[in-house]
């Protein structure tokens, strides 16, 4: 049992860190370029990774141990901060790929709409008070966070698609062409991440502790997975630029 605590935390602590890291510099990033995408991403990692997700993780993995007004309160910060990311992400996608398509900014408010009306359903079924999460409203919010993950990964592989063309004709960049492969990787780790909020619902946190343990390290292997790829993507180290470069020219 202590090993499993033991494990749980330095998943944790990794996934953490990480995204405080690669989050912390998107924002620094932003304030010196003034370029909207690089703070809306930015914002989306510290907002979702450092505050949503480990608030309402502890509110669910705690109510047992602390009082359930309490844990209650943990679950309402998290799911404040949780849609507050993915307002940022889902903008992020608008903004980068459909910023000139009417369907998009429905798409966007449709994706907050969910939470929005599921923060409403937790609180008219006393989720803030005993920390017991409702099953239909959990499946809405998450619904809306894997849409807008799934958005990226489509639009990512389309425009990664394009570009892979433009690039074998000399009219695209390596590293521009690149980005948009890594978007949709990390929108399809975006999925993976979302989908482990699903086993601590129907498991007992006692009895099915190994479980949640390696739950807690695919969903830690995500997030680190996802922070180094939006740090490839506006951060990109000279030797990850070479790379890419010398890659496409074999290529070609």
């Amino acid at each position: 049992m202590e090993f499993v605590i033991v494990a749980q935390g330095l998943a944790g602590a990794l996934y953490l860190l990480t995204v405080l890291i690669v989050g912390s510099r998107l924002v620094m990033l932003a304030r010196r370029t003034k370029q909207l995408p690089e703070l809306l991403l930015g914002g989306g990692l510290l907002l979702g990774g450092v505050l949503g997700g480990p608030l309402e993780a502890s509110a669910i993995s705690l109510r047992a141990e602390i009082e359930h007004a309490i844990a209650g309160k943990l679950l309402l910060a998290g799911k404040i901060a949780g849609i507050a990311a993915l307002i940022c992400h889902a903008t992020f996608i608008r903004r980068v790929f459909r910023p000139h398509e009417r369907w998009a900014w429905w798409l966007v408010a449709f994706i907050i709409a969910c939470p929005v009306a599921t923060l409403f359903g937790y609180g008219a079924h006393g989720a803030f008070a005993t920390s017991e999460i409702p099953w239909n409203w959990f499946w809405i919010d998450l619904s809306a966070r894997i849409t807008s993950s799934t958005w990226l990964v489509v639009e990512g592989a389309i425009y990664y698609g394009m570009m892979k063309r433009r690039l074998r004709l000399g009219l695209a960049e390596p590293l521009v062409t690149n980005r948009f492969l890594l978007w949709t990787m990390a929108g399809g780790l975006s999925i993976v991440m979302f989908l482990t909020s699903v086993p601590p619902m129907l498991l007992d946190p006692v009895a099915d502790a190994s479980l949640l343990t390696l739950d807690l390290f695919v969903f830690s292997i995500a997030g680190v997975g996802i922070s180094a790829l939006y740090f490839l993507t506006f951060l990109p180290p000279e030797s990850f630029r070479r790379w890419i470069g010398e890659t496409s020219e074999a290529v070609s």
